[in-house]
């Protein structure tokens, strides 16, 4: 296979209206979408509990119409810490209210306790407030969280769609939904597919790899990982296999997130009706736990179409070791109500899913929605 036919094979993970709904029936309403921060208020729910002592300040903080990058930058300088040594569980959106935990060195207390985070009359910055403070022993890194509680409000949306709304979400709020990534993590108009291939010497020009920051090289060789991935959901939904246990599916406990291959189906299809115990599928990367029997054969197959095999990534060395992701996902408190101003979608997402995919069972157009 040519470097194009891959890259338009890899390309279908990445159409958002090629990608399976978990409410097909499910009408797509119309309305407009962040109008004003307020409309998008995501609000972080942290791992675990904070210490209450040790080196570090957890601070609770609410932004409003701040990018993230520029949160750490504002608060650094109210702080007079470098942007740098401010850790942070996830990335929150621009457009929006986002309420957060952010740790900061303890040199910072002073600074904080004169108030620099209450506004910019007391020498704070505009449009960040500090909620609620504690302590804890370590830097808070990407990951350290829970998910995220969304409202997010859809104006000058039809109420008459409300009904069917509120029956797709008892739906997904039962069965789950397609756990695939969202547009954003392909770059506008994909480009991230075409760099990655680059990077994995698979590209049109050969094996000509571009130069670019750590950053840039993490997100086109996961691009290539995503995209893959978003393939493999596809087929399990056309074959009715979203909530069928294979010989050889890779499942994860729901409680702890441990990993096992499946060898009894039957057995694990109880544990898995039960709730017990979740289908994964592949990231694929040199260090990624495979499936077996019928269910590896549908990952390779998946890798064989595309013109690669489970060394293709090695080029890649740790950018893309693997890993496994949850086939569905089951959102928490999903629901639907009609307001003056449109109709609000409340619900709760475990960390590194997207409100936008969620979205997209119930909205025309999610573009803006991370």
């Amino acid at each position: 296979m040519s470097g194009n036919d891959t890259l338009q094979f890899l390309a279908a993970g990445a159409d958002m209206e090629a990608l399976p709904h978990a409410a097909p029936g499910c009408p797509r309403i119309q309305g407009r979408i962040k109008e004003r921060p307020e409309d998008f208020v995501v609000e972080e729910v942290q791992a675990y509990p904070f210490a209450g002592t040790g080196d570090h300040l957890l601070l609770f903080i609410e932004k409003r119409d701040i990018a993230g990058g520029d949160m750490l930058r504002l608060v650094g300088r109210a702080l007079g810490v470098r942007d740098t040594d401010i850790g942070t569980a996830g990335t929150k959106d621009r457009r929006a209210v986002t309420r957060q935990w952010i740790s900061v060195p303890a040199q910072a207390a002073a600074a904080v306790e004169a108030g620099r985070l209450n506004g910019p009359e007391a020498g704070g910055p505009t449009g960040i407030s500090l909620l609620e403070m504690t302590r804890h022993t370590n830097k808070l890194k990407a990951g350290h969280l829970k998910g995220n509680r969304f409202r997010i409000l859809v104006r000058d949306a039809d109420p008459a769609a409300i009904p069917e709304l509120t029956a797709a979400a008892e739906i997904i709020s039962r069965n789950g939904f397609p756990n695939i990534f969202g547009s954003q993590r392909f770059g506008r108009n994909s480009d991230n597919l075409s760099t990655g291939m680059a990077l994995l010497g698979m590209g049109p020009e050969g094996g000509r790899r571009p130069r670019l920051g750590n950053f840039e090289r993490r997100m086109a060789i996961s691009a290539i990982q995503s995209a893959l991935f978003n393939i493999w959901v596809k087929a399990r939904y056309e074959d009715g296999l979203t909530r069928t246990v294979l010989e050889g599916d890779v499942m994860a406990k729901t409680a702890t997130g441990g990993m096992f291959i499946c060898t009894d189906p039957r057995t694990d299809q109880a544990r898995f009706d039960a709730g017990e115990i979740g289908i994964t599928g592949p990231m694929f990367g040199s260090r990624m736990m495979a499936a077996a029997a019928a269910a590896g054969l549908r990952e390779e197959a998946v890798l064989t179409v595309a013109g690669m095999d489970a060394h293709s990534f090695d080029a890649a060395g740790k950018l893309a070791e693997g890993t496994r992701r949850d086939l569905v996902v089951i959102p928490e408190e999903l629901s639907v109500q009609g307001t003056g101003e449109g109709i609000l979608f409340s619900f709760f997402l475990p960390k590194g899913c997207y409100a936008s995919v969620l979205m997209r069972e119930f909205v025309e157009d999610v573009r803006g929605i991370g």
